[in-house]
């Protein structure tokens, strides 16, 4: 949230027609330090979702680009607005999306587990999720340049991840983050790329080699994913939101109308209501912890695709975990 807030102060520094717009939430999404600086700038209309998306397309057709941010799961409240209003008219508002996926202790309305399954649906809408303090800076960057379709940055709540560089950016855009044999592809979305970074080590440690790509913009899928899928026996997608039209399903639909027949296994929350507990406990719950999918991946999914693949117990995966 601080460096959101920051960095959009600074692109506010370089251009004008950036405005901010969010619902009684100027503090909590961060968006105090832009209204500090240029009061005029930024607007604050209430417990009113719905109202802030339709003003800030008015705000685009009239010259601006308004940046309106908000908790991930309360855009659902104004899914029509960004709809009709700004996706319809291809106008030019960058959505921050803040506490996406799994929150914690905030309850099962707060967490941000719906957003991207719910915007896949939206057409021309482009959709990034960063992994570090870098890619959120060079993301929000990126959607405030987009003038002709509805940008959406989202990220999760708490503390900023540790830079995960990437090897290389691939041709059309997707970082490399690890480069293996091609027995698996682990897309690793936001947050959770650190967490396929993980999984990655733990397979490398049963003999199955493993590929991690962070896709960077979801959305529209990226064709480095379409091409590496192409080359690998199996891919796994990794997603801190809900499974069910998530972006995992979208990829297998994007594979399929390339021809590409390779295996999909989608890493994800399931759909249902998560209860009151701690992130931690939520994750491990739902089997989104590096040693639950590693041994997925050997045990049920990667089977007789990978030959050499050793069975994992959970004695070897208690063996020299990274922290």
């Amino acid at each position: 949230t601080s460096v959101f807030g920051d960095e959009l102060v600074k692109l506010a520094d370089e251009n004008e027609k950036i405005v901010g717009i969010t619902g009684a939430m100027l503090i909590p999404v961060g968006m105090d330090a832009l209204a500090e600086k240029y009061p005029d700038r930024v607007f604050d209309v209430g417990i009113a979702e719905q109202h802030a998306v339709t003003a800030a397309a008015g705000m685009a057709f009239g010259g601006l680009h308004p940046v309106v941010a908000v908790y991930s799961t309360f855009l659902n409240r104004a899914f029509d607005q960004v709809l009709m209003d700004v996706a319809l008219h291809k106008a030019g508002v960058t959505f921050v999306l803040d506490r996406a996926g799994i929150t914690g202790p905030d309850g099962a309305s707060h967490h941000g587990m719906w957003d991207m399954s719910m915007l896949q649906v939206v057409p021309g809408i482009q959709i990034a999720a960063p992994r570090d303090e870098a890619a959120l800076r060079e993301n929000l960057s990126e959607a405030t340049r987009i003038e002709t379709a509805p940008t959406v940055i989202r990220f999760p709540k708490g503390n900023v991840a540790k830079p995960l560089p990437a090897i290389r950016r691939l041709e059309y855009g997707a970082d490399l983050l690890s480069e293996g044999s091609e027995d698996v592809l682990l897309v690793g979305v936001g947050a959770f790329a650190h967490l396929a970074m993980r999984v990655a080590e733990l397979l490398e440690k049963q003999g199955i080699g493993a590929t991690v790509v962070d896709p960077r913009w979801i959305l529209p899928i990226n064709r480095d994913l379409v091409d590496l899928a192409a080359k690998h026996r199996l891919v796994v997608t990794l997603e801190d939101g809900v499974r069910v039209g998530g972006f995992g399903s979208r990829l297998r639909q994007s594979l399929r109308e390339s021809q590409i027949d390779t295996g999909l296994h989608e890493v994800g929350i399931p759909a249902e209501f998560l209860e009151h507990a701690e992130r931690d406990e939520i994750l491990e719950r739902l089997g989104l912890t590096d040693k639950q999918i590693a041994m997925e991946v050997v045990e049920q999914v990667v089977g007789t695709r990978v030959p050499k693949a050793k069975p994992l117990t959970p004695q070897e995966l208690e063996q020299d975990q990274p922290q």
